[in-house]
């Protein structure tokens, strides 16, 4: 295995024909402006190009291609989510090369990774960024007879429900095992401030202080340039002032609040580990929710892991962690009923027990970590949606027709969660032992 930095090589804007307006501030794209663009890409034959409808709400501009018998997807990165859109292709390129470096030496039967097309000229992708903006557009091979799911409630039989959960435990040890060796340091994470911890705690802190400039937040703001340019404003009160004031002292709201101050110093164990060398950091996918799993549609077993935009130096426990969070909540993400939200500990047994059947480069210590890191990353969002909620809904912005408490409820819904996860933790430690043998 190359466990090197990737050097991303990519075609910059050299082409002469091309339309004047396909730029990162340009949104609405025509057929002949999508077809020139397919062209500059390795592919031959007659081409059909129509608008992805499997598309996810980041990288809108998603087209499905076929040439001949040969299908593929072209995407624009969406550089107003991806700031530095060539950090989302040095990490796509990274999990690309060490999946199929340890594919050649340890061939897993139905696993496939994804396969980019290069340029007629060799490269990555495609770069057609200018004065106006980032524009990076890359073609996929599809993965052919694979289909995804939005939940598992897609599937009505619970055995199969429960077929589909061990199944994804299987492809996050397979994914974490084929892209253990890489050497995380050379890749940047194309989200800055993702998955930081104290980050997101001061950021919590400055909210909670009513800080509403830069200069009110000096004290708490991330040294690191880039970061402080791009997490500066999560750290600002951006509703007036009395909104501010009724959020923060609603007594609904008390004793969550309460909670995530209280286990500040439990929230950061991952971290913690990280730094004192119990734990590996390694590459990890940082966006493990179950649309992001293809599964082979004749034997139904998992196939792939894409959606490789969040590619991150971290530890596999997060992708474990957030995986089971969003598994085994049996209310959802937006329930108000408190009372549903519970742990489905069925769905938990058999994740656990797809990932360690299959899992060969984890390590005892962090073994025996699981079952906090499912807690810690369920605390995690609970306080990412309560400081959202708290400083006016900035970051996770309500669409129309949503509620306006929706960030408190996904709140209140996500340490609810930490709390039944908590509660079933001496369970989960037991179903953790008894696999791990």
């Amino acid at each position: 295995m190359n466990n090197q930095a990737i050097t991303l090589t990519s075609d910059r804007a050299v082409i002469q024909d091309r339309p004047s307006h396909l730029t990162g501030a340009y949104q609405d794209y025509t057929p002949a402006d999508i077809n020139w663009v397919v062209h500059q890409f390795a592919v031959e034959g007659d081409l059909q190009i129509a608008p992805f409808p499997g598309r996810g709400n980041i990288n809108l501009h998603t087209y499905e291609v076929i040439a001949g018998e040969r299908e593929y997807l072209l995407q624009k990165v969406n550089s107003d989510v991806f700031a530095m859109p060539y950090r989302v292709m040095n990490g796509m390129v990274s999990s690309i090369t060490a999946q199929r470096e340890s594919l050649k030496t340890n061939p897993i039967e139905g696993w496939e990774a994804i396969e980019l097309v290069p340029t007629r000229q060799g490269k990555s992708f495609l770069d057609l960024t200018d004065e106006h903006g980032w524009s990076v557009w890359r073609l996929m091979v599809r993965i052919p007879d694979s289909k995804s799911y939005k939940s598992l409630s897609e599937i009505s039989a619970r055995a199969g429900q429960l077929r589909l959960a061990r199944e994804m435990g299987r492809g996050l040890a397979i994914y974490s095992d084929l892209t253990s060796s890489i050497n995380p340091a050379g890749v940047e994470g194309s989200l800055p401030g993702y998955r930081d911890t104290g980050l997101y705690y001061r950021q919590f802190h400055s909210v909670m202080n009513g800080n509403r400039t830069m200069g009110d937040a000096a004290a708490l703001l991330p040294d690191d340039p880039i970061l402080r340019t791009s997490t500066g404003p999560h750290f600002l009160v951006g509703c007036s002032a009395e909104e501010a004031e009724r959020r923060k002292n609603d007594p609904e709201l008390a004793p969550y609040i309460a909670l995530v101050q209280e286990q500040e110093p439990f929230a950061m164990g991952l971290w913690t580990a990280i730094a004192q060398g119990r734990i590996r950091q390694t590459l990890i996918h940082g966006d493990t929710k179950i649309e992001n799993f293809l599964f082979d549609t004749t034997t139904g077993n998992v196939k792939a892991l894409v959606d490789l935009d969040t590619i991150m130096s971290f530890t596999w426990l997060a992708d474990w962690g957030d995986m089971l969070r969003s598994l085994v909540n049996v209310a959802g993400e937006k329930e108000t009923d408190l009372h549903k939200v519970t742990v489905d500990t069925d769905v938990y047994r058999a994740v656990a027990e797809g990932f360690l059947s299959t899992a060969t480069e984890v390590t005892g210590q962090e073994i025996s970590m699981m079952v906090s890191a499912v807690q810690v990353i369920a605390l995690e969002l609970g306080l990412r949606f309560l400081t959202d909620y708290l400083k006016g809904d900035t970051y996770f912005q309500l669409g129309h027709g949503d509620a306006e408490d929706l960030n408190k409820v996904r709140a209140m819904v996500q340490l609810t969660l930490y709390r039944r996860l908590a509660e079933f933790g001496p369970e989960a430690e037991s179903i953790i032992r008894s696999l791990a043998k």
